[in-house]
């Protein structure tokens, strides 16, 4: 999320937006914590677009990505050097353990929104989670590989 969660509660709540342009994500999970479901599990969210060239996208092959995934945006506050804040990691790290993988099980990566769009989102989750460690750190927490 490129900004805050009011922002994406703003956007992804807004039924005159959301369908057109097929925008969502299943959840954001704000710097203090603060978890927020835009889209039931069991629905596509269209936050992960399309499969760009030179994708590196380990699921299905030609198969739009938001079909087989769930999407978590995570605030920033506008700012890609803004770190994860231990409430927010503590809070994915949750909401993945109580909710998303008791639901979709067959869940097995982690996979970074750069894997399935490289020239659109180079840079997507970027160093807040990817060069501190804390992308990986989550998929080992989970027992999933990590596809960055």
């Amino acid at each position: 999320m490129g900004g805050y969660l009011g922002g994406c509660d703003a956007v992804f709540n807004d039924a005159r937006i959301a369908p057109e342009k097929r925008v969502s994500a299943h959840f954001g999970v704000a710097l203090d914590g603060r978890v927020h479901q835009y889209v039931r599990l069991a629905d596509t969210a269209w936050a992960n677009g399309v499969l760009e060239a030179g994708n590196r996208w380990p699921g299905a092959p030609g198969v739009n990505p938001n079909l087989e995934s769930i999407s978590i945006e995570t605030e920033d506050r506008a700012a890609g050097a803004t770190p994860v804040s231990d409430a927010q990691y503590a809070a994915v790290l949750a909401l993945c353990v109580a909710v998303i993988l008791p639901t979709c099980p067959t869940i097995s990566m982690l996979v970074a929104h750069s894997v399935i769009s490289p020239h659109s989102r180079p840079n997507c989750p970027g160093p807040r989670w990817i060069a501190s460690g804390r992308f990986a750190a989550l998929a080992e927490a989970l027992g999933i590989a990590a596809v960055a």
